[in-house]
């Protein structure tokens, strides 16, 4: 792959305009130590946030319809509008993510959780729109443009380990001395500073595809019309969608995505909290790194076998099982104040992370043999296991009492 001939100046670019495509969401998905300390929804933001990103989801709905209204139009508009929308989301957010509205008697992060579903469209509209567009170049270039990708989540995550998270909350006497409030040691550099560098990567992302997309120096390394439509209108014998294996690894793929996408964000404060802010700092932000990782070997290397990657779920089980009994037993689970505790929670969401996302991963390569039909088949049952298990997530942190936030300052004695 890497020793063909192949201009340099446009690997560099499709990596940048990569970048920009799940940026927002592994970006502000990685400040949530910081942020459940400081917005009134605490330990259920996490909930709060993943359903807004499922509710993004109507990008690509919105996409499907404009396709039909205007068959012919070019993807370059709405490529445009959907980058300005992300790098408009993020850095406005830099300044209002702590801004609250007053919703049921409560208050509420509204502005937030708006703002996250606006860059979240990126990320959920990017694998109709984006990966369609780039049909118009060689097939080499589609590994340079998932680095960029996979770069969306593994640099926020190292910008946040730069980042810190400050320490734990000291509690200390409020002003009129009638109850202690907690006290928050500063991060190395603010939330605020944090969403505007990724703003500017978003913009960086922005200016790459309108390079790519209009100076002609690159049009050597487009495919002609002529192999693009023979291309699209290859005919292949496949197997039938509803034949047992393919409903059964539909299935699969359906509770994998509502595992990694609503159930483990959704609990994952009330996992690693009790450790820590830094178990929790910790565990998202390795965690986010591979998930990436992942993604990148099931790119490259030559998929394992179905019963070498049952094993590794069967091993995985251990360590996710672990997790959810930590969730459950919030605010006061097993080795609570060892370091082993913290090092085994890390350890455990890192592992889990990794192992599911490769798995999605080998489905995806899997699906291939379905052709375009079995990769919109997937890609529907992807959104459904992600949107229910975000559903089912958010009620059930929200509206039942299995999962318990303690109080950061006990009260003051009488």
């Amino acid at each position: 792959m890497w020793g063909a001939q192949r201009r340099v100046t446009l690997d560099v670019l499709l990596i940048c305009w990569g970048i920009g495509t799940w940026l927002g969401v592994n970006g502000l998905y990685v400040q949530l130590p910081l942020l459940v300390e400081r917005l009134p929804e605490g330990w259920a933001l996490p909930s709060s946030l993943v359903l807004a990103v499922q509710l993004a989801n109507i990008g690509p709905i919105l996409y499907g319809l404009l396709g039909r209204l205007r068959p012919h139009a070019s993807d370059s508009p709405y490529i445009y509008g959907l980058l300005i929308v992300g790098t408009l989301s993020l850095i406005i957010n830099a300044f209002v993510y702590d801004m609250t509205t007053v919703i049921g008697g409560a208050d509420r992060s509204l502005p937030f959780l708006a703002l996250v579903f606006g860059a979240a469209l990126v990320g959920c509209t990017s694998s109709v729109l984006f990966y369609p567009y780039l049909r118009h170049f060689r097939d080499i270039y589609l590994a340079t443009y998932l680095v960029g990708e996979g770069l969306s989540g593994f640099l926020p995550s190292i910008l946040s380990l730069i980042q810190g998270v400050g320490g734990e909350p000291e509690c200390l006497p409020s002003e009129d001395s009638t109850q202690l409030v907690p006290h928050y040691p500063p991060p190395l550099f603010s939330t605020t500073v944090f969403l505007v560098i990724l703003g500017a990567m978003s913009a960086m992302s922005l200016i790459s595809f309108f390079i790519i997309n209009n100076y002609r120096v690159f049009d050597s390394e487009k495919v002609t019309q002529t192999v693009e439509t023979k291309d699209e209108n290859i005919v292949e014998e496949r197997e039938s969608l509803v034949a047992p294996k393919w409903v059964g690894v539909l299935v699969f793929m359906v509770l994998l995505n509502a595992v990694n996408n609503g159930l483990m964000p959704s609990i994952q404060s009330y996992s690693c909290m009790p450790y820590g802010t830094r178990a929790y700092h910790l565990a998202v932000t390795l965690g986010a790194m591979a998930n990436p990782v992942a993604c990148l070997a099931g790119v490259w290397l030559r998929p394992v076998g179905a019963r070498v990657l049952a094993g590794m779920l069967l091993a995985a089980l251990v360590p996710f099982v672990y997790m959810t009994v930590t969730a459950l037993m919030s605010p006061a689970p097993p080795l609570q104040y060892d370091v082993i505790g913290e090092v085994l929670i890390v350890f455990s969401w890192v592992v889990v992370s990794g192992v599911v996302s490769y798995a999605r991963m080998w489905v995806y390569g899997w699906v291939r043999r379905g052709g375009a039909r079995g990769m919109r088949v997937c890609g529907a049952v992807t959104q459904l296991g992600s949107a229910s298990g975000s559903a089912i997530m958010y009620f059930v942190v929200n509206f039942t009492k299995l999962f318990v936030q303690p109080d950061v300052c006990a009260p003051l004695s009488t």
